[in-house]
């Protein structure tokens, strides 16, 4: 079976195939694309684990969270609880009423820190409404929907939701009850709308008046991602922060932090990603990947030259949005069988789609569910936001390194997970570090998942990656060249324990094991695309796989 249509190998005859477009329409090629890795085992070098181990054990992690969480006046989750309701704890959906409380102090006490009139207006635009603080999006959606009609409880959707038993029969007296299921039900609508459509007709036969509250409460939340997104990117660009006459935002602190581990001055131009609101059920933030400039004149060739002046009008995120609209290509699974190694065939739209960090994607972003706390999720943002900034840094640095010389298919380099997680736990953590020893309730989130990961006894790739990393910061003592060492080594990062000062502070555990962490083969391949652009969308030429050399060791 044909994935793409229509498609030929390299080497036989495309010409019964080609189907010449007009000469007034823009032909590109896309070249084809091999990402990500064929290692089935991590290999961390047994020195460095120990050390890592050494210096953060997991009982550490768990030490810090609790401290962290009695500064912001949150009892601690413990034990099972830990594992069972964190992503709730965090979602302002167990404990309710402790955290809206915590957060209501935090917000205040932001509030009367933030150095200018205009910061401070915009800052209760978003967080006031009525004399009452908006915590998080359950707030909000309460707030919309007495908009609609004053006087609405979270207790007036009560009866309609007992009746279909959408209501937890242990759970229906808490404050966090109603906010859970009406989220469950928003959840709901994202996956199966038939089912929603059936169970809001099921409420309305049971009690109308309270299905009613139950539909207000639903476009609430529907209104209240728009609020979700306007808080972040608020918390992130205005100058909030007390540092100087008129304030600091956090994204100059990000930006600091990178001239630092950088030396470049052009850091201080860091573009803020989007922030997009993606309702995924848990407090969940991933980061979608754009394509860097130099990167993307290496992938798309203009074929003639209307395609030349149509990239001249519409520019690289046009083209990029429109390779969304080429055909998906079959939706079983099909693989080039290389050797000993299987490679998975895909398409640009298919993989975009698929995969939570998109696939050549028009310009960075940060997706992150709406139901996460603001403040909590502020330490995920700046977390993801890392990872987008040394993926571009990495990407840059290989197609400046790829010969000038036409090439037919460009092999994008992969990131080993652990050194991913870990520069972006190390590097927010250290930019997070002035405003959450002022205001330790930001702070809460990131060390729950992380003591949450501790509680499990796993080697995740967020607490092993974050220990590794910060060892080997805390090793070198020197933040420019650690960022440095990571970036060159972002696919094979157990060569840079073979540095001799390393070899040296290590010493002592130079008998231990390596460490090997198994991990899946995840190596992808898009073929080369031919295509017309008319009208904004895409007509496909030719599709061409080009049979890729195989590797052996992931090297």
């Amino acid at each position: 079976m044909l994935l793409w249509a229509p498609t030929s190998v390299a080497g036989q005859d495309t010409d019964r195939y080609d189907r010449s477009p007009s000469p007034e329409l823009p032909r590109f090629t896309v070249r084809q694309i091999v990402a990500g890795s064929n290692d089935t085992l991590r290999h961390i070098p047994g020195p460095w684990f120990r050390a890592a181990s050494d210096a953060w054990p997991k009982t550490l992690a768990r030490a810090r969270y609790h401290t962290v969480a009695r500064l912001s006046g949150v009892a601690p989750l413990e034990g099972k609880a830990l594992e069972s309701e964190r992503f709730h704890h965090t979602m302002g959906l167990y404990r309710r009423e402790e955290l809206t409380r915590a957060a209501a102090r935090t917000l205040e006490a932001i509030r009367s820190s933030i150095p200018g009139d205009t910061a401070r207006a915009r800052f209760d635009r978003i967080f006031r409404w009525r004399g009452n603080w908006l915590v998080d999006l359950h707030d909000a959606a309460l707030a919309w929907a007495q908009t609609r009609s004053p006087g609405m409880t979270w207790s007036n959707a009560r009866p309609a939701l007992a009746a279909v038993r959408w209501l937890d029969p242990n759970d229906t007296l808490t404050s966090e009850a109603v906010p859970r299921a009406v989220y469950g039900l928003m959840l709901l609508a994202t996956t199966d709308s038939a089912a929603l459509a059936a169970i809001q007709l099921d409420m309305t036969k049971a009690d109308s008046v309270s299905a009613e509250a139950v539909r207000l409460l639903l476009g609430g939340y529907a209104q209240g991602r728009r609020w979700y997104t306007d808080a972040l990117e608020l918390l992130v660009t205005q100058p909030w922060i007390p540092e100087g006459p008129q304030g600091q935002s956090l994204a100059g602190l990000v930006r600091r932090e990178w001239r630092l581990l950088t030396g470049d001055s052009s850091a201080v131009g860091l573009k803020v990603p989007e922030i997009r609101a993606h309702v995924f059920g848990y407090p969940q933030a991933v980061p979608q990947y754009g394509v860097p400039a130099e990167l993307f004149r290496r992938l798309v060739v203009p074929e003639n030259g209307v395609a030349r002046g149509w990239l001249q009008r519409h520019g690289q995120m046009a083209l990029l949005r429109t390779l969304r609209w080429l055909p998906p290509g079959d939706t079983s699974l099909v693989v080039l069988q290389v050797a000993g190694e299987t490679i998975r065939l895909t398409t640009a739209p298919r993989q975009s789609r698929e995969s939570l960090n998109g696939f050549l994607e028009a310009a960075d972003a940060i997706a992150i569910d709406p139901g996460y706390s603001p403040l909590l999720a502020l330490g995920a943002v700046v977390h993801e936001w890392q990872h987008l900034l040394f993926r571009r840094r990495q990407l840059e640095a290989f197609a400046q390194s790829l010969p000038p010389d036409p090439l037919l298919a460009v092999e994008i380099p992969a990131v080993e997970p652990l050194v991913a997680e870990g520069f972006a736990e190390w590097t927010a953590e250290r930019i997070l570090e002035p405003l959450q020893s002022r205001w330790p309730l930001l702070a809460l989130g990131e060390l729950e998942k992380r003591a949450g990961l501790a509680n499990n006894g796993a080697d995740d790739q967020h607490s092993t990656g974050y220990a590794l990393v910060a060892t080997l910061a805390a090793t070198l003592d020197d933040p420019a060249r650690t960022a440095r060492l990571l970036l060159s080594h972002a696919e094979h990062p157990a060569d840079i324990a073979q540095l001799p000062e390393l070899r040296r502070a290590w010493k002592k555990y130079g008998r231990e094991p390596d460490r090997m962490l198994s991990a899946p083969p995840r190596r992808i391949l898009i073929p080369e695309v031919t295509f017309t652009v008319e009208d904004g969308f895409p007509d496909l030429v030719v599709s061409r796989i080009l049979v890729p050399a195989t590797r052996t060791g992931g090297r």
